[in-house]
């Protein structure tokens, strides 16, 4: 098994405030990954720290085998995408211009765009349906396609790897289904490993062929959708009653949330 990414015993947090101590994790390439669970439970946390964005206090990131905390920030950039929660724009950017900035790992100081270049970025904006976008100020956007204009610059930057801290965000469910359905493509045809958080247990399910499901800054499992999104799973993790069927077409986990209330009375 290949490991495209491996955590060794990091430990890490924000100030004094350790959220992830010693947690060793390791990502399969070529897969798509869920990191799944509760709110601060640690995913964000655990994704900013394998792509460097936030310091490790203790243990080692390796990215192909190598320490990420070794290698130059122009080669992480060309080997690791990042799209964080909530990025920020500088004001009046078009989205054109936005997007550009993904091939900025790929080129010299002063360099201009490249043939090569141009070609990547009419992918990149042609699937995430924002082409039609390119010459309007980002600021101007709403949330859904400021979203998917993010997930186009991320794609611009044309890495092996993708790591995307919850990419649906803001998206209403068709929007979200077009997003998923293009990072599964991508993972197809072009063999990206793709890191994601997800609040959506379901779409994690459809989609996702590894999931790793925490709490309280540690990996309660990893595995299959089937071997990690289990009842037990799930009441172990949110402590939330649930039944999980089996997808009518694809035979993946569901799950259903049984709340306080019997619905089964109401009329």
């Amino acid at each position: 098994m290949t490991h495209q990414i491996e955590a060794r015993a990091i430990s890490t947090g924000y100030g004094k405030s350790l959220i992830i101590d010693e947690l060793s994790v390791a990502i399969e390439a070529g897969r798509i990954t869920a990191l799944v669970g509760p709110n601060a439970c640690g995913k964000s946390t655990l994704l900013k720290s394998i792509a460097r964005l936030l310091p490790i206090a203790a243990g080692s990131v390796l990215l192909e085998g190598t320490d990420i905390h070794s290698l130059p920030t122009r080669q992480v950039a060309r080997r690791l995408g990042i799209l964080p929660q909530s990025p920020i724009a500088p004001e009046s950017i078009t989205v054109g211009d936005l997007v550009w900035r993904g091939r900025h790992p790929h080129r010299q100081f002063g360099q201009r765009r490249t043939e090569a270049d141009e070609v990547v970025i009419v992918e990149a904006l042609m699937a995430t349906g924002t082409a039609e976008l390119v010459d309007r100020p980002v600021d101007q956007l709403s949330g859904g396609q400021r979203q998917r204009v993010w997930i186009a610059l991320a794609l611009a930057q044309d890495t092996p790897t993708l790591l995307l801290d919850e990419p649906t965000t803001y998206l209403d469910i068709a929007h979200q289904i077009e997003v998923m359905d293009l990072l599964a493509d991508l993972n197809e045809q072009t063999g990206k490993t793709i890191v994601l958080v997800s609040h959506d247990l379901n779409q994690a399910a459809l989609y996702a062929s590894s999931i790793i499901a925490m709490r309280g800054g540690s990996i309660v499992r990893q595995g299959t959708p089937d071997e990690v999104l289990t009842e037990q799973t799930v009441a172990d993790v949110f402590g939330l009653e649930c039944i999980v069927v089996p997808h009518p077409r694809t035979a993946r986990p569901q799950i259903f949330p049984l709340g306080r209330r019997d619905l089964t009375q109401e009329k």
